[in-house]
């Protein structure tokens, strides 16, 4: 067997490694990804009030507080999501819910988030405020709390801020790194810290 022969086979045989080598990191990494969505999803159901079997999350999500937290059919939650429930604080989220990844829900009160809602990536909605009087630091303030209402349909977009005593009616979307202080109506599109609604979804 001369040399360039030689040479061709352990070239052959040396691709056909690394070809096989990368198919089994592949499968490998695909695994390992089916069994972290398994884990942490089974991780958050134990410990919630109420989740349905059929919810997911990608990664580690974050449970603090009593734990008052219901989420229903079909949801998926991005990783390093964090929910907290203080007081009389309940979350309720509804059927086919997506929440990306880096969000906070904290509720000192109620929030409602309605079927096939997007939060994005970075949001943050919070039901209460440390009280601002003159009297005392406010970190030890008691905090003032009102209901979030968030309807059916709705986006909100990446890094905005939902505050306490809102209601987003359905359909409406929230565009990203809005600040929302005020109710919006259905099927609006608002924008802008404070959000000001700039037009109407259409057909």
């Amino acid at each position: 067997m001369d040399n360039s022969l030689a040479h061709k086979i352990k070239s052959s045989i040396l691709y056909f490694f690394i070809i096989a080598l990368s198919f089994i990191i592949k499968i490998c990494y695909q695994f390992s990804y089916i069994f972290k969505r398994v884990y942490y999803s089974a991780c958050l159901k134990a410990s919630l009030w109420e989740a349905d079997i059929s919810v997911q999350c990608d990664s580690k999500v974050y449970i603090l507080g009593t734990k008052k937290i219901t989420i229903g059919k079909r949801c998926r939650i991005g990783r390093d999501t964090e929910f907290e429930t203080e007081e009389y604080g309940i979350i309720k989220i509804g059927d086919d819910v997506r929440i990306n990844r880096g969000t906070t829900i904290v509720s000192y009160s109620k929030i409602n988030i309605g079927d096939f809602a997007i939060i994005g990536e970075y949001v943050s909605i919070r039901d209460a405020n440390h009280g601002m009087k003159l009297n005392m630091p406010m970190r030890y303030q008691p905090h003032d709390s009102s209901p979030i209402e968030i309807g059916r349909d709705v986006w909100i977009g990446r890094g905005s801020c939902i505050l306490g005593g809102i209601t987003i009616g359905d359909g409406s979307v929230i565009g990203a790194n809005s600040v929302v202080t005020k109710d919006i109506p259905a099927y609006s599109i608002a924008v802008g810290s404070p959000a000001k609604v700039i037009s109407k979804r259409k057909d």
